[in-house]
């Protein structure tokens, strides 16, 4: 993994023309990670993005190399998270910046381990894997955003593996594939150069083939459970009008039209059959109902005329000056059964970490609004006798939360979200994808339910079927069998992830003595040339 010499010799020109290949190859590193994703989202791209970095910083000194990474990871994040921009760029430069260093701290171990020879083929996927495990969880809760493993959210051989080892070790699974194609192209310039033999590169890029069909050694999705019938659901878009905030009437008049789209739609039910249950996303309402007799008396219209249970996502007044995003579980008679209140809350989204200091202090983060109030408990809900699991807005980014619930006995999940403040931009795409890789995760069909869109079903083979579009109105309706069983990632997934990090350290430990072994001993220290000291007498 090293960047071909240049001829001339080691020149001040060839040294500037090696630092210039290896710029170019972190750019492109950032870019080709970037159309891996949603909205490019060609997946199998991923498994050559890394590639140019990696070369670039073999043989660099690590400090070096994790110049480049930052780059790497600065031109990635800016143009993946570019939609955030729209609650400014404070939020998107803070937000690259910080996540671009982690990219920069696995760039350095690129070189720190060589000494671990072919062990790093296991060491530094786990790497990788730890760092997106610690950017997902710090600092203030972390960014889940950007998860390597969920290029390969759409399918693919290696998507089933996800039942074992969760997204995060699809992650560790790409970067080894990338490694394994760095080190045979690294064997093909030894053998051009040198009169070396092929076959290690042979070997290399046979491992760097096979390894992105390791997931169909996995075993299969958890079967629906016998006896049990499918339960009818409905999830209802009813849009935020505008498609920008630009667009939008004043934010009352939205709430109106909004809540009233949804009323409509709802109603409409009436012509059909029952469903088991409707659902709408996350600020659908944007009040608090069970203080508002007005919306009330519409979601009880709402519900006797569906004759079905509902589930809400609105804001909420839990007690007087604390404000929350809830899911309301509603009889089919308007009867509050169920709550569930939002847990992760976006930082300077939905709230300002610091408080009224922060305000102060930077007084462009007041256009957060009030600072939300997050929930305290995550449990599932029960419709028709059947337990399910409810997850709001970019909670479903945290693979943890999904889990949870899965092995709590919830039987589907359903995931609420709003994403109207976003435009026609990837950020609806790149959500959806993390209800993909949870639906593979726990074996659970996911309902993806947003006001304004991507609304869809995702099924256990991480499909989302009945896509809707953005901005529009729109009602899906599925019959969504329930599971009890679980994947080895619901019961293992968090060992799995401690493995992950167990081996990275390890990894690094073997490295740093690897490393003072091979170190050359210190030159013992030349003693000053003894005076001649004279053996005759004088005076």
């Amino acid at each position: 993994m090293t960047v071909p010499a240049l001829a001339g010799g080691d020149t001040a020109r060839s040294r500037a023309a090696r630092q210039g290949l290896r710029l170019i190859a972190a750019v492109s590193t950032g870019l080709l990670l970037v159309l891996a994703f949603p909205g490019p989202d060609l997946g199998p791209v991923a498994f050559v993005a890394l590639i140019p970095l990696l070369l670039a910083v073999e043989t660099a000194r690590p400090r070096q190399a994790a110049a480049l990474g930052f780059v790497a990871g600065l031109v990635f994040f800016v143009l993946h998270i570019w939609w955030i921009n729209v609650f400014g760029y404070l939020p998107l430069a803070a937000l690259s910046l910080v996540q671009a260093v982690v990219l920069a701290g696995f760039a350095a171990l690129v070189p720190a381990t060589r000494q671990l020879g072919a062990w790093r083929l296991l060491a530094l996927p786990a790497c990788w894997a730890a760092l997106e495990l610690a950017r997902a969880h710090a600092p203030l809760g972390g960014f889940p955003w950007g998860i390597l493993g969920l290029t390969q959210h759409g399918g693919g051989p290696l998507l089933p593996l996800a039942r074992v080892v969760g997204v995060y070790g699809i992650s560790a699974v790409i970067v080894a594939v990338n490694l394994a194609a760095a080190m045979a192209l690294r064997g093909v310039f030894a053998a051009r150069g040198g009169g070396r033999s092929l076959r290690p590169a042979v070997g290399w890029a046979v491992l760097a083939a096979a390894l992105p069909f390791a997931g169909l050694v996995a075993p299969g999705a958890p079967p629906a459970d016998t006896g049990a019938a499918a339960l009818d659901l409905v999830a209802v878009q009813g849009n935020v009008p505008g498609i920008d905030r630009a667009d939008r009437p004043d934010q009352r008049q939205a709430d109106a039209m909004t809540f009233a789209n949804h009323l409509r739609m709802t109603r409409e039910l009436a012509k059909q059959t029952s469903p088991d249950l409707v659902i709408w996303g996350e600020g659908a309402v944007n009040d608090d109902p069970l203080r508002n007799p007005d919306l009330a008396f519409g979601i009880r219209q709402a519900a006797e005329a569906a004759g079905s249970p509902m589930l809400v996502g609105a804001s909420t007044e839990p007690s007087p000056g604390h404000f929350a995003t809830e899911a309301l579980l509603y009889d089919a008679q308007g009867g509050l059964l169920d709550r569930y209140a939002k847990r992760r809350l976006v930082p300077f989204g939905e709230y300002v970490p610091g408080g009224r200091l922060m305000r102060e202090l930077v007084p462009a983060t007041n256009q957060v609004g009030l600072d939300k109030q997050p929930g305290r408990r995550l449990a599932p809900m029960t419709v028709d006798g059947v337990r399910f699991g409810v997850i709001a807005c970019w909670e479903s980014a945290y693979a943890e939360d999904a889990r949870q619930l899965a092995r709590d006995g919830a039987r589907f999940l359903v995931v609420i979200t709003n994403n109207s403040s976003w435009g026609v931009v990837p950020g609806s795409a790149q959500h959806l994808a993390t209800s993909q890789l949870r639906a593979v995760e726990e074996g659970r069909t996911v309902v993806h339910v947003a006001v304004s869109g991507i609304s869809a079903v995702v099924d256990l083979d991480g499909v989302a079927r009945q896509e809707t579009g953005l901005y529009t109105q729109a009602s899906l309706r599925a019959a969504v069998p329930p599971r009890s069983g679980l994947t080895l990632y619901a019961r293992f997934g968090r060992l799995f992830e401690l493995a992950l990090v167990g081996v990275a350290l390890a990894a690094l430990v073997a490295a740093a003595l690897l490393r003072r072994r091979a170190a050359p001993p210190a030159a013992e220290p030349i003693s000053p040339r003894p005076q001649h000291v004279s053996t005759r007498g004088g005076s």
